[in-house]
């Protein structure tokens, strides 16, 4: 069976987790004989997509910050990249397309045949529906969901989320987890240590993005100030840019801004140096679709305390602690007994390790054959 994947998501995305489920599965289907991938990208600045077969012309951007930059890198992209795939849906070549974001553009072009949609969470719907910025992206989303021949959801928490919201039936929707991109569990005892100099010697960390008010970043901080004191320790932020002008004013505020070492963009090497020598990782978000940090964190022997919301229970198991973001004091509470637990860690390090097992990106990728053998029987 032919499968057709389009550029979208490696059209503006720079990293992040939906260009890399797609990178993973790309890899997986090139070595499966029952699946003839189509699929090529001319020009893209996201990492994962580098050094692959599938992009003809390598483009890096370094050491420059991508805010107001990305809509022009956006639509150079659509424009060079779109081609393929158009030619492709033109030709009608595949037995089944599957775009990799919300753009209705190919819709015209399908002529009945069949196209799987995977939804990764409903975060515009919940916390940005409000948002002219967003509103096309929602009304394409909305068109996609309702016409998708099937739908893939990353957790039956986004699942059950499609079905309420846009009254999806429910044999609609196949629920794939996704996995953690890092090699096996015992990948982290040969990190390098090169840079563990500039770490500073005891801290919790939080990674990814910031900036969206779901992510719970700024109420994190305040959260976390106290113990931070009363303990000693540190919080090292990885990933989502540099910290704003309100980030760190509130860290100054809170008196803990000198106990703060943030790195805008990190390796893979060198985040899994952070988790692994983290005292514990935590993910403080309102709403994840599923949440691969979780994972990261475990086969970097992390502990981890997560929020008790959304998917993020699906990924944690009963490997992680949890608290209530939404009930002030909580996390505080639960991150003091955590850190002052080292029993406790080790414990959950053990536990996280086997939870981490459960997901894999084999398994992960025979599960949207599936989808998609279902779909021509």
């Amino acid at each position: 069976m032919t499968i057709l994947f389009d550029t979208q998501i490696f059209d503006w995305q720079i990293n992040g987790g939906i260009s890399r489920y797609f990178v993973e599965l790309f890899q997986r289907f090139d070595k499966k004989e029952e699946v003839d991938l189509l699929f090529k990208c001319s020009h893209s600045y996201n990492t994962y997509i580098q050094d692959t077969k599938w992009l003809t012309h390598k483009r890096m951007l370094k050491n420059i910050e991508f805010k107001g930059k990305l809509r022009a890198i956006k639509v150079m992209n659509e424009l060079l990249n779109r081609r393929f795939s158009n030619a492709i849906l033109r030709q009608g070549k595949q037995d089944i397309f599957h775009p990799t974001y919300y753009e209705t553009y190919f819709l015209k072009h399908l002529e009945q045949r069949p196209f799987v949609l995977t939804v990764y969470d409903l975060t515009h719907e919940k916390f940005f529906a409000r948002n002219a910025a967003v509103e096309k992206t929602l009304q394409q989303k909305k068109a996609l969901i309702q016409q998708a021949s099937h739908i893939i959801s990353i957790s039956d928490n986004t699942k059950n989320d499609v079905v309420s919201y846009y009254n999806i039936v429910p044999e609609k929707v196949t629920t794939v987890y996704l996995a953690s991109s890092f090699n096996d569990q015992a990948d982290h005892s040969s990190v390098n240590d090169a840079g563990a100099e500039i770490l500073p010697g005891a801290y919790i960390l939080f990674v990814g993005s910031r900036r969206e008010g779901y992510k719970n970043f700024m109420p994190f901080v305040k959260e976390v100030a106290p113990v931070l004191h009363k303990l000693n320790i540190h919080l090292v932020i990885a990933g989502g840019n540099i910290l704003t002008a309100s980030e760190t004013a509130l860290l100054k505020e809170l008196d803990i801004f000198k106990r703060t070492v943030s790195f805008a963009h990190v390796s893979d090497g060198f985040l899994k140096q952070l988790y692994k020598n983290a005292l514990v990782f935590i993910f403080p978000s309102l709403y994840e679709g599923f949440g691969i940090p979780v994972l990261e964190a475990m086969q970097c022997h992390c502990p981890v305390l997560l929020s008790n919301n959304s998917s993020l229970p699906e990924v944690g198991g009963g490997a992680a602690a949890y608290f209530d973001p939404f009930t002030a004091g909580d996390l505080g509470i639960a991150l003091e007994k955590l850190v002052t637990d080292e029993s406790g860690r080790k414990q959950m390090v053990v536990k996280g390790i086997g939870q981490a097992g459960k997901f894999n990106w084999d398994t992960t990728a025979a599960q949207h054959v599936e989808v998609y053998k279902n779909l021509l029987r």
